[in-house]
Order: C-alpha cells, then structure tokens, then sequence
C-alpha cells in the first residue's frame, strides 16, 4: 500500500482512538512487517516503519493463523501467549488491538493495530471504529493493486517507486539489478520463455529475507531498496544473497545462463532524490559489467 495514503489514513484514526501507537503491519505464512506507523500521542513503545519479524515472533500471528477476526488484549504481561514473547519487553508493549486487513477476494493482507507502552481499556467500540477503517484500507489497497504492481512479476512498479521513495525512509540503500545473459534467452526461446525468467525472478525477490522492497524498474532491470540500511558489511551480505538467489537456474525448465549485475548507492550520501541515486546506481551497476558480471559494486 503506497506510504502516504497508510499514513493519511492512520492520522483519521488517531482522531477517533487517541493517544495509541497505530500502524498497518502486512503478513505472510513467514513474516510480518509493519508497513506504516504513527505516534501522536506520549506512547514509549519501540517500533519503526518496514520493521520486519517472524510471523510466530509477533502479536498478530493470533489473528493470522487464528480465527482472523479482533484480538484485544488490554494487559500483555497477563495474556497467555504474548506474556511470553520476547517483544513485549524489548518494545515496551503494554496493551494491543488488531484487526485484520482482507483483499477483497477474503484473502488476508495483514492487520490494523493500536498499541500503547500502558496497559488500556480497549472495547467493542474500538473494534468496530477500526473494522470500519479496515475496510477503507481495503478498498484502497485493491485500488493501488491495479495501478501500483507490474502484472507480469507482481512486484511493484516504477510508478509505485517514484511516487513512495521519499515517504519510505530518508536513508537507506539502493539496489539497481540487471540481468546478464537475458537478451539470450529471448533470442534463443522467445519472449514466452523470457516473461517465465522474470516472473520467477518476481517470486525469488519477494522470498528474500531481509528489510527490503523490491520493484520491477522495466524490461529486465529491478530495484532493491533497504530502508534504514547504510553497514556495508549488512549490504555486502545482502547483496551476496541476491546474486546467488538469481544465479542458480539448475531446476528451471529450460537450459538457461542468467546471473545478475548490482550497481549500490545509498541516500542521502549518494543523492537526495530518487533520479539522482538512480543514476548514481546505475552508473555502479555498469561497473560490476565491466568487471566480469555477476557481481556487486558501489557508487564511488
């Protein structure tokens, strides 16, 4: 869901539920990852935004693989289950109200949540303020689904990353792949083969676990972008992930030779706006070309 419409939505919550932490936290059979937070009030809770954690490690993995429908719990030290996880203490968590976010086809997205560093008096009013909400998230992100992801990789878009980039975060990495030998693959299998390569590249990309979003740029170039990330021993490791994700086509169904090229930048050092690290990134990418491919360098 695009960073400023979660954020424009959470800020007409707040005028209803006040004082909370609120956030739109995204799930997978994996992971959760909070999309979007805000924090109006005088809340000491620890969160921050594309914070990602186990699935099993977080609070809305009751709704997840419960019932899907609201969880309140007013005292999480009491509560059976998350008295135990090792969030409440190190995120000061007190308190918990969640309901799910449903795709319109009743697919789970993730959930609607306010929180709070105090224990608090939740109830089925609150439930059903958020539920109202949650609705209108939903709404909105089947909107943004149609415009936002590229429809072959089911990535998001270069139009979804120019109008994101500055809500996302104001530091972090950038990524810019290229594949080698892809050019290759349309002459010798055809196109057909060619959309097969990149959706499969969609799929590996959405599978890696770090603190990422990955975008489809166009044709066969994609973007990574790490929020927050900026240890060059945490990039080189991430980035040493992605080549071999991307590297090994032993088990694909035709006999091809696709590796990748990353071009690093980071921001704010290496540009402010997104056209300039763009171009700082692919200036780096065409570097790792140069050396011989299927490697990573950065923007110097």
């Amino acid at each position: 869901m695009a960073y400023k419409a979660a954020y424009d939505l959470l800020n007409l919550i707040n005028l209803t539920i006040d004082g909370k932490i609120l956030f739109l936290g995204k799930t997978t059979e994996e992971t959760f990852t909070i999309i979007q937070s805000i924090n109006l009030g005088n809340s000491e809770v620890a969160i921050s935004d594309i914070q990602s954690m186990d699935i099993k490690e977080s609070y809305c993995q009751q709704i997840f693989f419960g019932s899907q429908t609201p969880l309140i719990i007013n005292d999480t030290r009491t509560h059976p289950i998350t008295s135990k996880l090792p969030l409440t203490s190190e995120l000061n968590i007190r308190s918990y109200l969640g309901v799910p976010v449903f795709y319109q086809n009743g697919e789970m997205y993730g959930t609607l949540c306010a929180i709070d560093s105090k224990i608090s008096n939740f109830t089925e009013k609150d439930i059903k303020i958020l539920e109202r909400f949650s609705k209108l998230f939903s709404y909105v992100i089947e909107l943004e689904k149609r415009v936002n992801l590229d429809t072959l990789t089911n990535l998001y878009n270069r139009g979804y990353l120019f109008d994101n980039f500055d809500y996302i975060a104001d530091k972090g990495t950038l990524m810019l792949l290229d594949l080698d030998g892809f050019k290759q693959v349309n002459d010798s299998y055809g196109h057909d083969v060619g959309d097969s390569v990149l959706m499969e590249i969609g799929q590996r990309l959405n599978k890696i676990k770090q603190f990422n979003i990955p975008f489809r740029l166009g044709g066969d170039e994609f973007v990574i972008l790490f929020p927050n990330l900026l240890d060059n021993k945490k990039i080189a490791v991430a980035a040493k992930q992605i080549l071999t994700t991307l590297s090994n086509w032993d088990s694909f169904k035709y006999p091809i030779d696709i590796t990748v090229s990353i071009g690093i930048a980071k921001f704010p050092q290496d540009g402010t706006e997104l056209q300039k690290v763009l171009k700082h990134a692919d200036i780096a990418m065409y570097r790792s070309k140069q050396r011989g491919k299927n490697s990573y360098m950065y923007y110097e």
